[in-house]
């Protein structure tokens, strides 16, 4: 009886502290607010609390349905026209996430499974998820990840404003407040995970959502708009969550984790940057859309950016959604590898 009093008090800590970011106007604040004050409530031992994993799931289909919807009809006709692109944009970032979880590896002494998850582009809950099922601490990996979101969200729709290139054609994604819209979109989210659980597929409760959604979305299908106090909520649940992983161990045994995920971050931030210069130049592609579309996290934040901005919000929104569908269901047989070949280098 003493959690639920103490669980209650954690999350509605954590909603005021996500209020207050939006207030603010700060990058993800429904996700990293909660975030920032569970972990500090968490790691001060203010409040000792073990978050429910079974809270997980919601905040996953939630947010992966959400994304989803901005799989327009444009965004699937972008993703066929620029096809050899996307799979460039992906073996890229694969690569440079390897890259540099070697050097933080080499530098800051960080294990290989460690510094693979915490520097491969994709969900904070996913890396996490991954960290617990191969024995590894999951605060680090999810800190890092986070810093890596906000950084992106942050740095390069700053750098893009401040740059202020010409605007190029808008799609949005089309939304319906419907009756039958609402079921479809749910039938979706509920297909999505039971789907992907029957045929064993990583990932279950993001990618099944996610995957339905943006063929729901690509099919011209109207897509339930999520209300937004809907998708607050699921926020505040998966960084209620992720912050609870946070523990006074976390940051007092490794005091090089704050230097090592900003060393590291800033890192894969220029390679992308690099990236989509090169491919500007290549393709002939106007370069902030390109920059959106390199960006190492925050798909939907990229793709709003995209549509503040005036940039190509179809063509963002393929080049992150193949990244995530190339990457994620990749993550769990790349970290039993990492994890092998880091037995095998200790066993040398």
């Amino acid at each position: 009886m003493k959690t639920l009093p103490s669980l209650v008090c954690l999350y509605a800590a954590s909603g005021a502290a996500g209020l207050i970011g939006a207030m603010l106007g700060l990058p993800l604040p429904w996700m990293i607010g909660p975030l920032i004050m569970s972990g500090v409530l968490t790691a001060s031992g203010t409040l000792n609390v073990r978050v429910p994993i079974k809270t997980r799931p919601f905040g996953q289909i939630t947010v992966a349905t959400f994304v989803g919807a901005h799989f327009t009809p444009a965004a699937f006709h972008s993703l066929l026209q620029t096809a050899p692109l996307l799979i460039a944009v992906s073996l890229f970032t694969l690569v440079a996430s390897l890259l540099v979880a070697i050097v933080q590896r080499r530098l800051f002494g960080t294990d290989g499974v460690t510094a693979f998850l915490s520097v491969v582009p994709t969900s904070p809950v996913e890396a996490g998820v991954l960290a617990e099922n191969h024995g590894i601490s999951p605060a680090p990996v999810i800190f890092a990840q986070t810093m890596r979101i906000a950084l992106v969200v942050t740095a390069f729709p700053l750098m893009l404003y401040v740059a202020g290139d010409a605007p190029v054609s808008v799609t949005p994604p089309e939304v319906d407040h419907g009756f039958v819209a609402f079921c479809v979109t749910l039938a979706g989210a509920v297909a999505g995970p039971f789907l992907f659980k029957t045929l064993r597929l990583n990932n279950p409760f993001f990618l099944g959502p996610l995957f339905m959604a943006a063929a729901l979305s690509a099919l011209g299908q109207p897509v339930f708009d999520i209300p937004q106090p809907v998708l607050a909520l699921a926020q505040v649940v998966l960084g209620t969550w992720l912050g609870s992983c946070f523990t006074r161990e976390t940051f007092t045994e490794r005091k090089s984790l704050v230097s090592s995920v900003i060393v590291t971050s800033a890192m894969l931030l220029a390679l992308c940057v690099l990236g989509a210069y090169v491919a500007s130049r290549v393709m002939g592609g106007n370069f902030p859309t390109m920059v959106l579309g390199f960006a190492p996290g925050g798909t939907t934040e990229m793709a709003l950016t995209a549509g503040i901005l005036g940039q190509d919000v179809a063509l963002v929104t393929a080049m992150h959604l193949a990244r995530i569908f190339f990457i994620m269901p990749n993550l769990q047989w790349l970290t039993r590898l990492t994890s092998r070949l880091g037995k095998e280098r200790n066993d040398a």
